[in-house]
């Protein structure tokens, strides 16, 4: 686990990350550490070498023995700072940091920054860029090949002004940042291991979190008796036993209504009978990130101690093929009553979550938010970089996505309405699985949400995760693999 202190001046540290304004910030930076380095900073400024545009780096070794390196990081123009690019900018500076098997850093938290994005965010939200630049999902390598975690970090003040805002936010930062690296452990494990009973065994320590946490896991003859034909009809064509899992948390009071989050826990999606290429089967354990960002929040939020109820729920389960799959032209009758036309058997995560949606409107909630990897399309519209928001309702709309600026996350509202849920009507069932505006795979994303709202007589958001992991080499500021995208947004968005 990595230590933080903090302080008003660099102590014995390997590295001191110093993230710079571009333009005015950088020479005034330059001249102060040009009076303790012996004056060969300005070099710097004067060659254009480093200019402090939008993560640019830097890196100087100076003949201290308690400070031997100065790492620069670029910040870009300061009129164009948000939380976003500043925990982009600290994490790229930890991972090169660790690619030189750096483990004490120190990073200085500029003036500017404190006082534009506020003490306490900034010491939360630093944590939470070390934490999660620093995690890498490397345990089945050999161990040499591995990288080395953050030891510990100093985090350095201009004054002490500013030093119990910075504190809280560090201690809160930790908790958040080993909730979202949570998620990322359960959506980075193969899915031969990641089976939907591991799932379920990982959500019953949640409740080691808090006496406020309560477990419940439903098997499939449970949820037969439930009603949940289209959970059990995507269920039935593998050998892993479906789990439908329930989190309570129980922080308000006993009469305030719960805000419930379900997420999609697909564990491995092959398509099922409508079977996937090869190539579009490549990161399908990545199809429960639903599930583990719901399971992530709920845990974040009991840790912290937030004065809300709060429920997640996660049907877990694979989607194979075999002689036991539900097959295309099959329908299936959703816990509602409702019945669908499976017109495609890799449209499935919008079954098993109409049953959980369902199972929501047990709870009398005061919203439900679903987290899914439901769309190819939604991908396709806004890229790894935004995920889908959607809902009818202007005002949760607005909450959402404030709450994702403020935890450096973004989401991109599209629309649901008429259109849409028209196109998912069938005239053998009373909805199919697969619909489009003007044409057969037109506007995907919109018909997948649209189908999700027919099982919802509530308060309603849906997030379809199309930034929930990274593939190649990652970013420069995470690594490759699941993100944990989602959980920090709502941890701002339930403490409000």
């Amino acid at each position: 686990m990595t230590t933080y202190t903090i302080t008003t001046k660099p102590t014995k540290t390997e590295c001191l990350i110093i993230p710079v304004f571009e333009q005015a910030d950088l020479p005034k930076v330059a001249k102060e550490l040009d009076e303790q380095f012996g004056g060969t900073l300005h070099r710097m400024v004067e060659t254009k070498d480093f200019e402090g545009k939008k993560l640019q780096t830097a890196l100087f070794y100076t003949e201290q023995t308690d400070l031997p390196r100065l790492l620069f990081i670029g910040l870009g123009k300061q009129e164009e700072l948000t939380m976003r690019r500043y925990k982009q900018a600290i994490g790229s500076a930890v991972i090169l940091a660790q690619g030189k098997k750096l483990r004490k850093l120190a990073i200085v938290l500029p003036e500017p920054v404190v006082k534009e994005l506020g003490a306490r965010d900034v010491g939360e939200d630093t944590v939470i860029a070390v934490e999660t630049a620093g995690y890498a999902y490397d345990s089945h390598k050999q161990k040499d090949d591995r990288v080395q975690s953050i030891q510990s970090v100093g985090l350095v003040l201009s004054s002490g002004t500013y030093r119990r805002s910075i504190e809280a936010g560090v201690k809160d930062g930790q908790i958040v940042a080993a909730s979202i690296n949570f998620t990322r452990e359960l959506g980075n494990t193969p899915p031969s291991i990641m089976t939907p009973t591991l799932l379920a065994s990982e959500a019953k320590k949640l409740s080691k979190i808090s006496p406020n946490v309560s477990v419940t896991i439903l098997g499939r003859e449970q949820a037969k008796k439930l009603g949940m034909g289209c959970f059990l009809g995507v269920a039935q064509g593998s050998e892993q036993e479906p789990k439908f899992i329930i989190v309570e948390y129980n922080g308000g009071k006993k009469t305030d209504k719960p805000t419930v989050l379900v997420g999609k826990g697909i564990t491995f999606d092959s398509g099922g009978l409508s079977l996937k290429p090869g190539d579009y089967m490549i990161d399908m354990k990545y199809d429960m990130l639903g599930a583990a960002t719901v399971l992530g929040s709920i845990r974040a939020v009991a840790a912290l101690g937030l004065k809300k109820n709060v429920i997640a729920i996660a049907p877990a389960c694979e989607n194979m093929p075999s002689g036991k799959a539900y097959r295309p032209d099959d329908i299936l009758v959703a816990m509602n009553g409702k019945s669908v036309l499976v017109e495609n058997t890799d449209a499935e995560g919008r079954l098993i979550l109409a049953d959980a949606l369902c199972y929501a409107a047990k709870f009398k909630p005061k919203e439900v938010i679903d987290f899914a990897t439901l769309t190819g399309a939604c991908l396709v519209a806004l890229g790894n970089e935004r995920s889908g928001l959607f809902t009818p309702e202007d005002a949760l709309a607005e909450k959402l996505s404030t709450a994702s600026e403020q935890a450096g996350e973004q989401l991109w509202r599209l629309p649901v309405g008429e259109e849409y849920s028209e196109a998912m009507k069938s005239e053998i069932a009373d909805i199919k699985n697969l619909g489009g505006v003007g044409g057969a795979r037109f506007a995907g994303a919109s018909t997948a949400a649209a189908f999700l709202q027919y099982f919802t007589d509530y308060p309603w958001a849906h997030i379809d995760l199309s930034c929930s992991y990274y593939g190649g080499k990652g970013k420069p500021w995470i690594r490759y693999g699941a993100n944990g995208f989602g959980v920090a947004t709502m941890v701002e968005y339930l403490r409000k």
